[in-house]
Formats: structure tokens, C-alpha cells, sequence
């Protein structure tokens, strides 16, 4: 039998404090590419440090970086 799978959920509705994967956007092919160059592009690992009803604060191997609340929802991550 095999273990199963963590599930993708919206940064939305993510646990500050934890480290997840970037698995899924839900956005234009530009905004996409803006994404990627700031840390958030598919497959990359982030750290949800803080989240808030206007958006969050994500660490990505560039550095911290403010997300918007439209940006949140559009973002899946699943946890590592």
C-alpha cells in the first residue's frame, strides 16, 4: 500500500510558519513569468511566514517577498 499524497491547497488557506512546495497558478501566461522571477514559479520551495486578509508574507530563495490577496488565491502549494 502506498502512503498518500499531501493535497494542494490555496496559499490562502495555508499554516504560517510552514515550508510548502509551489504545485499550481491559476494565472495568466505574464503573470506566470512574473511568478517565476520572484520566487514563486512552479516546483519552487517557499515558507509561509505570515498570513493576513490582504495577502502574506512568503520567504522564497530570493528573499521575503509581499504577496496580494489576488495573487494568494490564485497560488497552490502543498506541503513538504
Amino acid at each position: 500500500m502506498t502512503e498518500p499524497r499531501d493535497q494542494s491547497v490555496q496559499l490562502s488557506k495555508a499554516t504560517a510558519g510552514r515550508t510548502y512546495q509551489v504545485c499550481q497558478n491559476v494565472c495568466s501566461e505574464s503573470m506566470s513569468q512574473k511568478l517565476t522571477l520572484m520566487g514563486l514559479g512552479l516546483g519552487m520551495m517557499i515558507e509561509l511566514i505570515a498570513l493576513y486578509k490582504h495577502g502574506a508574507v512568503v520567504k522564497t530563495p530570493f528573499g521575503n517577498i509581499a504577496v496580494g490577496s489576488d495573487l494568494i488565491n490564485s497560488i497552490s502549494v502543498s506541503l513538504i
